[in-house]
């Protein structure tokens, strides 16, 4: 690819942030993954390129494809994603000859390519498939769905059939979010929980988390799924009705799905065994609602939090809610700190149980001792 005069911008993270992981290895801090990031929108383009580079990435933002060129000649190293317009410049290229043109060079042949466009044209689909794009995306573009999308993507070869992951460093939420913002289908499959789901085109066709199916398997894997997970794109067949879309997704699921990792966040184990302390509930009860009841029920002392959530007739967040309340006014402990307040004396005295005697084997026999010819009398 020939030279080209040079606009583009560099913009590195601070010394001291952290590295972006795009590898489910740790790599060394010092390892900065390089975006090539156009967009002729300057605010666009300056709000993409701060997100990515707060996250880790190394940005190098043009407004013209023209204006890149330069960086993907033999000789400079290749970057590890590029974001590009769908639609052309004046009097440049567009996006799809420009992704045509990587995957026609064996060097820049597998480099992951995500393409924008201002609006879906009925052939922008086709062609995205027909050039091989990583995926394709309509404006406004959020710097924290580029982020997602990046973080899987970048340093990875566009054709792998699979993409690993952690919930640690891309939360289900996020990652879900920037796929149903794509064109493309797949599925999300858990490594260290029972769970999947598909997509399709901005979509949610299907899920299956623990045993459930449907739209509650998707909020608890959502909720509760956790650990690595991998990103896998393929034809996906909706069979029946569609789960979800990502207007919903984004309008109701997300929020819930952020207040729950939050609530989380504030320190009660799921796993946690809590038990009510009824000397504090009895302090606190008049200005408890009613509906607290069913939740303060459920700590025996025995279940762990994650299984009162599922058993709560209550949404997981309003139950995730009232726990963390009920914690903070200390009427939820946990079940150890009871157990040493009240313990169980080691020997429990026979309060109504007679003392008998080695010679007294039977004491009220002879109250029982009754013969026939004295009862006929």
């Amino acid at each position: 690819m020939a030279d080209s005069p040079h606009r583009a911008t560099v913009l590195e993270p601070a010394p001291s942030s952290v590295s972006a992981d795009v590898s489910p290895r740790r790599r060394s801090n010092r390892f900065r993954p390089r975006v090539l990031l156009v967009e002729p929108d300057r605010d666009m383009r300056a709000a993409l390129a701060l997100g990515l580079v707060s996250a880790g990435f190394e940005v190098l933002a043009a407004p013209a494809l023209e204006d890149i060129l330069g960086e993907l000649g033999e000789g400079r190293p290749l970057p590890h994603l590029v974001v590009a317009p769908a639609e052309s410049s004046a009097e440049g290229m567009d996006g799809f000859t420009f992704c045509e043109r990587l995957r026609a060079d064996a060097r820049t042949e597998h480099l992951p390519v995500y393409l924008l466009s201002h609006r879906e044209e009925p052939h922008h689909r086709q062609r995205t498939e027909a050039v091989r794009a990583d995926d394709y995306l309509l404006r406004p573009v959020s710097p924290q769905v580029l982020v997602s999308l990046a973080r899987l993507k970048a340093g990875r070869s566009a054709f792998a059939p699979a993409y690993e992951a952690h919930t640690v460093r891309m939360p289900l939420a996020q990652v879900l979010l920037a796929l149903l913002c794509g064109s493309r289908s797949g599925r999300i499959e858990l490594r260290d929980n029972e769970g999947w789901l598909s997509f399709h085109q901005g979509h949610v066709v299907d899920a299956s988390f623990e045993g459930e199916r449907g739209l509650i398997a998707i909020r608890r894997m959502l909720f509760f799924g956790s650990g690595a997970y991998a990103v896998s794109f393929a034809e996906v067949l909706a069979e029946g009705k569609l789960l979800l879309n990502l207007k919903i997704y984004a309008s109701l699921l997300l929020p819930a799905a952020e207040r729950f990792a939050a609530l989380c966040g504030l320190g009660i184990p799921l796993s946690a065994r809590l038990v009510v302390d009824f000397k504090r509930l009895a302090d606190v009860l008049k200005s408890l609602p009613d509906d607290v009841g069913q939740v303060i029920r459920l700590f025996d002392g025995q279940r762990t939090v994650h299984i009162a959530l599922l058993e709560c007739g209550l949404p997981e967040v309003t139950t995730l809610e009232v726990v963390t309340l009920l914690y903070a006014q200390g009427v939820l402990v946990p079940a150890n700190l009871i157990a040493e307040r009240e313990s169980v004396p080691q020997a429990v005295p026979p309060f109504f149980e007679p003392v008998l005697s080695p010679e007294e084997e039977e004491p009220f026999s002879e109250a029982f001792e009754t013969s026939g010819p004295s009862r006929a009398a």
